[in-house]
């Protein structure tokens, strides 16, 4: 395996130490001096936590790093405060879900993960959105994390390192052992964890981080299946209409079917095909 020298980072809120509420940033308070002061505080919990791995990468002889702020509201990550060095990729009305990854990236670098929908004591737990029960990969029920891994394994970059829940972490070992996660809270139910202080989580992330790319060679780009079918369950009924290339299986479920994951994932997230990057 060659070194790792350029890292994707993909990004979300909900698994970052500190943050045990949804994004306000939908409420009706949203606007007023608590909503303003609830996000910016996960905005900067989050932020020291990308620091913290951004730091840990160019310790260990990392050169690039892409970080993807990724949470639904796509400006999340406080840009003023990022440390030197980094770029990072943001904003809506994106052109794919890992905006900017292409094969030349070594690795596959999470912070601020989540578990899967239904998962028991999980903190914050969804898949893409409270709405939905299940996404489910050749019948095998799969959480942001995977979608993210399997999207970067069609380029033939491993998933090294997540940082998050408790649940997040574990789900993450199961699917890639050998990988190597910093469990910086402890779901105990929906909006209830044992978290680290900041600088605890911080530190653990800059320093399990390296000890990702020291063991990278261990691990295996997560590749997607082909053919590939994709289910994805809601909790209440959907539209008649479905999009491009989707049937409906039931009243809640839908499903996209083909040989590239990254195709379906696009075509059922987005509703047009997405060109696999170079």
């Amino acid at each position: 395996m060659r070194p790792i020298r350029s890292v994707y980072i993909m990004t979300d809120l909900e698994g970052v130490a500190g943050v045990d509420a949804w994004d306000p940033r939908l409420e009706e308070y949203r606007d007023e001096a608590r909503g303003v002061q609830e996000r910016l505080e996960m905005q900067r919990l989050l932020t020291g936590e990308v620091n913290a791995a951004a730091e840990g990468l160019f310790a260990a002889g990392v050169q690039e790093i892409l970080v993807n702020d990724a949470h639904g509201a796509g400006r999340t990550i406080l840009v003023q405060d990022l440390v030197p060095g980094v770029r990072i990729a943001r904003g809506v009305n994106r052109p794919m879900w890992l905006v900017g990854i292409s094969r030349r990236f070594d690795a596959l670098v999470q912070v601020g993960m989540h578990p899967m929908s239904e998962t028991v004591n999980g903190c914050l737990a969804h898949t893409m959105s409270t709405s939905i029960r299940a996404y489910r990969v050749n019948g095998r029920e799969v959480g942001e994390m995977e979608l993210a891994a399997y999207l970067a394994g069609e380029l033939g970059i491993p998933w090294i390192f997540t940082s998050g829940d408790l649940h997040a972490c574990r789900e993450a070992e199961a699917w890639v052992p050998g990988m190597v996660t910093a469990a910086v809270k402890e779901g105990l139910g929906t909006n209830c964890a044992i978290h680290l202080s900041p600088k605890d989580a911080q530190r653990l992330i800059r320093e399990r981080v390296q000890e990702a790319v020291a063991r990278a060679a261990d691990v295996a780009p997560l590749a997607p299946p082909s053919p590939v079918t994709l289910e994805i369950e809601r909790r209440s009924p959907g539209p008649e209409s479905v999009g491009p290339g989707g049937e409906r299986v039931d009243a809640f479920t839908v499903r996209w079917r083909g040989e590239s994951f990254w195709h379906i994932f696009h075509l059922a997230t987005y509703g047009r095909e997405v060109p696999l990057p170079d």
